[in-house]
Order: structure tokens, then sequence, then C-alpha cells
């Protein structure tokens, strides 16, 4: 019987191969909202991971962000989105990836994160490390905000989006610059691989984060909410760092004078 990872990597490694050939051709997509768009990716990539899984766990729960919930009476929740990234998947952006965690009574235990144009698979395991292609991976080691590459996303809620640029306007002139690249999951990738210095969002999707919050932890840093409580499903923002300059960014976005 195969583990969980050796399953998730399956799904992801297919469900990439899949993509990589509908960006030989023309995208297709319809749009969710005014600013938001689904992909034919989206689905094919979700079809896929969900029927592998479901193949070996047939008997585990599920949220995914195109379906949504699948519950059963199980102690595992699988979460998955099949396109972390989609409007660069449909411009033909490298910066989109698939996202898989799972979790165990709520605890995450599993998570990984698959970029399939660049061939890069982060996975982590609770307790046993974030690991690269196989190279072990750890956040960076950077102790002044100042010093810090910081980073945040987008959101299709432009009243959302107003918000987040609200506090990156507080935080642009503490930090020594900011990075957008338009995929949350890869976001968390880059900090657990010591790229980034942290990353924060305001109003987010537990599908988009849970596989790069285990990966962060498990590569020495830490992930909580604005409060700096733990994240959860319910949680409504997210702050990832090195931890090393958790405290000091969670006072900069905290602050009240623009």
């Amino acid at each position: 019987m195969k583990t969980p990872r050796e399953v998730a990597i399956e799904a992801a490694q297919e469900s990439g191969k899949v993509l990589l050939k509908l960006l030989e051709k023309d995208i297709k997509f319809q749009m969710k909202n005014t600013v938001d768009i689904q992909a034919e990716g989206d689905l094919q990539s979700e079809k896929i991971i969900l029927n592998i899984i479901k193949q070996h766990f047939p008997d585990h729960s599920f949220l995914s962000e195109e379906m949504g919930e699948e519950l059963r009476k199980s102690e595992y929740l699988w979460i998955i989105d099949p396109i972390d990234g989609t409007i660069n998947f449909s411009r033909k952006i490298e910066e989109f990836c698939i996202s898989i965690a799972l979790s165990h009574k709520g605890v995450l235990v599993l998570g990984l994160i698959y970029q399939p144009i660049l061939n890069k698979l982060y996975v982590a395991e609770k307790s046993r490390g974030s690991f690269l292609n196989g190279e072990k991976l750890s956040v960076s080691t950077e102790s002044d905000l100042i010093n810090c590459l910081a980073a945040t996303d987008n959101s299709s809620k432009l009243e959302t989006r107003a918000e987040n640029f609200k506090i990156l306007y507080k935080i642009c002139s503490q930090v020594r610059h900011i990075r957008i690249f338009g995929s949350a999951a890869l976001h968390l990738a880059k900090l657990a691989e010591g790229k980034l210095d942290f990353y924060y969002k305001t109003r987010f999707n537990y599908w988009d984060y849970a596989a790069g919050i285990i990966i962060i932890q498990e590569a020495g840093g830490k992930v909580s909410d604005f409060a700096g409580n733990l994240i959860s499903v319910d949680s409504k923002d997210i702050i990832a760092s090195n931890g090393l300059v958790h405290t000091h960014a969670l006072q900069a976005i905290n602050k009240t004078e623009l």
C-alpha cells in the first residue's frame, strides 16, 4: 500500500503532465467574477488529483477549490488547490503550481507544492523536515526587518485587494523590497527555501495555504494570523516568516497609522 506522501506525489506529477500539455495550445477559461477566472486546467487537474487519491484512500474527506467539501466520517482531510496561480497559468507564466495537503484530526501532517514548468517538488511531512527535489530546506536567517524581502498577493475581491495594499503601504518603507508573484503557495514555498523572509495576506482560502504552512514550519519558519494565533481552516488572515522577524513583521502590519 502506498503512503499518503507517495500518493500525493503521484497525483501532483500526473496532473502536472496534463497542465504542461494544455500550455502547448490556447488556454480555455471562463470568468468566476469580474476579475477572477476558472481555467479548463483547474477542472482537469482537480479530477486527476481526486481520482488518484480516492483510489488509495476512498474513506478520507476532501476540501478542494473547485469541488468544495466532500466530508466523510474520517479523521483525515485532503486539502487541494489544483492550480494555484490560475491567471499566471492562463498567460503561460511559470508562477503557478499544484498544492496538496493532508490533515489528521485538524493537524497538518503532509504538504506538497509542485511547480510543473520547472519540475520543482516541495514536500514536507510532520516532524520529518521540508525538501525540494530531495534536498533539505531551511528558511532564511535574516533578523532585521529592513533587510527583508517581503511578499504578498493580489485578491479577486476588490475590497480585500484594497485592504491588502493598505498594509503594503504601511510596511513598504520598513523592508528592503516587496515581491508579488501571483501564487500564494509558491510564495510560501520560496519562503521555506530561504528566498523570501516574510509573507502576509488578508482574507485567504485555506486550500491556497495548507501545504505551504507545513512546508514552512518543517523548514524552521513560523506561521500565524495577524493576532499571532496558529492558523486553522477558519483563520481570516495569515503571516508566514522565517521566525526571526515574525514579531517585528506583525508589529509593522498591525500599526494603525498609515
